[in-house]
């Protein structure tokens, strides 16, 4: 994992943190982040919850379509999302031309996120 402090928008290193998603993690004592990036064209994310972590979503950039519960929610730029535990969301797919630009922070820190970054980096 990397040791950084300043973590720079479109730069690595992009590890594969989750079977069907590429991100640059920022890890920290109290709370793990993780910055994806979700090209035009990318198939949805998988639905799934996390029964252990509550996680906020900060949309940077693009728009993007996605299940929180029973709910299918768009969000833009500024949008802020919260998942507490145990509720399922995902399904996550890019509205329209421009790529999106998701931050996501997990409390507690998320091990299994920081194991898959610690492996060489894909760029």
């Amino acid at each position: 994992m990397s040791e950084h402090s300043v973590f720079r928008a479109g730069e690595g290193p992009f590890h594969q943190i989750r079977p069907d998603l590429e991100g640059v993690l920022m890890g920290g004592t109290d709370v793990t982040l993780v910055r994806w990036d979700f090209p035009v064209g990318r198939p949805a994310t998988a639905v799934h919850s996390h029964p252990d972590h509550e996680q906020f979503c900060i949309m940077l950039s693009g728009t993007v379509k996605t299940t929180l519960g029973d709910e299918i929610v768009t969000l833009t730029a500024g949008d802020v999302m919260r998942i507490r535990r145990n509720v399922p969301h995902g399904a996550t797919v890019v509205v329209g031309n421009e790529p999106a630009v998701m931050l996501d922070v997990y409390s507690p820190p998320r091990a299994e996120y920081v194991a898959a970054a610690a492996k060489p980096a894909n760029r």
